[in-house]
C-alpha cells in the first residue's frame, strides 16, 4: 500500500480513538481494537481483550483524563500490518489537584480486518 494511503488509514483511526476517548465512551474506544488486543501502558500493566481494555480506558476518563489528541508522524504497512508513532498529549488533575497536561509519545500496530477495516492490535505509550 502506498505511504499516503497507510498514513490516512492511521490519521483516520487516531482521530476516531481521539473522539471516542474525548466523549467518554470507553465501549466505543474499546470497539476500535481487534477482539485480542494489547495494551501496555507506561504503567507496565499488560491489558488484554476488548472488555479489559473497555475497564481500562474507563478507569483513565473516570480519573479526569481529557482533551486527548494524537499527532501522527509517520505510518508503514507490511501487508496486513501496519504500524504508526506519534505524539499525544491529555490533560488530567495532577498530585496537587490542578488541571495539568501530559504528553510523550505513542506507537500503535494495527491488523486490518477481513472486510478491509483496519484495527488496532497492540498499543503502547510513555
Amino acid at each position: 500500500m502506498p505511504q499516503k494511503d497507510i498514513a490516512a488509514i492511521a490519521k483516520d483511526a487516531h482521530d476516531r480513538w481521539n473522539q471516542a476517548f474525548n466523549s467518554g465512551d470507553s465501549a466505543s474506544i474499546a470497539a476500535l481494537y481487534t477482539e485480542d488486543a494489547t495494551v501496555l501502558p507506561h504503567t507496565h500493566a499488560i491489558v488484554k481483550g476488548q472488555a479489559a481494555i473497555s475497564d481500562f480506558w474507563a478507569g483513565m476518563i473516570s480519573a479526569g483524563v481529557k482533551d486527548h489528541g494524537i499527532e501522527l508522524l509517520e505510518a508503514h504497512d507490511g501487508g496486513d500490518i501496519a504500524y504508526s508513532s506519534g505524539k499525544w498529549w491529555a490533560s488530567g488533575l495532577g498530585e496537587d489537584g490542578k488541571e495539568q497536561r501530559y504528553e510523550g509519545t505513542i506507537v500503535t500496530i494495527f491488523r486490518k480486518q477481513r472486510d478491509g477495516s483496519w484495527k488496532t492490535c497492540l498499543h503502547t505509550w510513555n
